[in-house]
């Protein structure tokens, strides 16, 4: 394991592209590979999160994985360093829809996504438990395509703060045009979406000046996300992984 802690001014050094980054306590860079991470503390929650990020074909480092809601800070390190291990050990970082089962691995051919199509789509129908192996960067793509076949232009913005990036889309006519601010986040099942997200989603609605927010996932809300999102019932939408599937039932 050569994951070794780093100070911020290095981890700054990379270039990991950062919007409205929570306060980090820790940095960490691989001697191996191109892979680094930090531990984040949420101010508003006050648990702990980590964040690991990997070098992008254009040089930048963007994120490949996390978890969010740990317990302290130790627990979050501890977590980092565990899957930083398991990356260093398969050699890279590779991005694929999903991995083959044990039972296929003497398949010639394997799956890789390299852009979402309807035929993606139809399979996502029938396997929408296939979203959770989606990586987050395919998820946000899969989100920008349903929406542009729903009518809107879409953009997908720069990485943000968590490596994702945040997906912009118009609904233009004649008299006007309506902005929404689509925030992706590709969880899994169990790992519920946070007050601390609605916050900041919030907080760039505004700065955005949008008609429209939307946080989509692939797990759910919990109750205090819930209660936060009804301050802005008219400006936010929560879709979860029930809306992603009745979205699939279009193809």
């Amino acid at each position: 394991m050569s994951m070794n802690e780093i100070s911020r001014d290095e981890f700054d050094s990379l270039g990991v592209e950062r919007y409205g980054f929570f306060p980090e306590r820790a940095w960490f860079k691989s001697t191996d590979l191109d892979l680094a991470g930090a531990v984040i503390l949420d101010p508003f929650d006050k648990d702990w999160s980590y964040v690991l990020v990997a070098k992008d074909e254009d040089g930048r480092y963007r994120y490949i994985g996390g978890e969010v809601s740990l317990p302290s800070h130790q627990a979050a390190e501890e977590e980092l360093l565990k899957s930083a291990t398991r990356i260093e050990l398969a050699g890279a970082f590779q991005e694929e829809l999903y991995t083959e089962p044990e039972s296929a691995a003497n398949d010639e051919t394997r799956l890789i996504i390299t852009s979402i199509d309807d035929e993606v789509k139809k399979y996502l129908k029938k396997h929408p438990e296939k979203l959770y192996e989606l990586s987050p960067r395919k998820f946000e793509e899969l989100v920008a395509s349903i929406l542009k076949d729903m009518g809107f232009d879409v953009e997908l913005t720069q990485a943000t703060r968590d490596g994702g990036r945040d997906i912009i889309a118009h609904v233009r006519n004649a008299v006007c045009s309506y902005l929404t601010h689509i925030e992706c986040k590709r969880y899994a099942a169990d790992n519920k979406v946070g007050v601390g997200i609605i916050r900041e989603v919030i907080g760039v609605h505004h700065i955005r000046k949008a008609t429209k927010s939307i946080i989509v996932t692939t797990s759910f809300f919990s109750h205090d996300a819930l209660k936060e999102a009804e301050r802005m019932e008219n400006q936010l939408d929560l879709k979860d992984f029930s809306d992603i599937k009745a979205w699939l039932q279009r193809y």
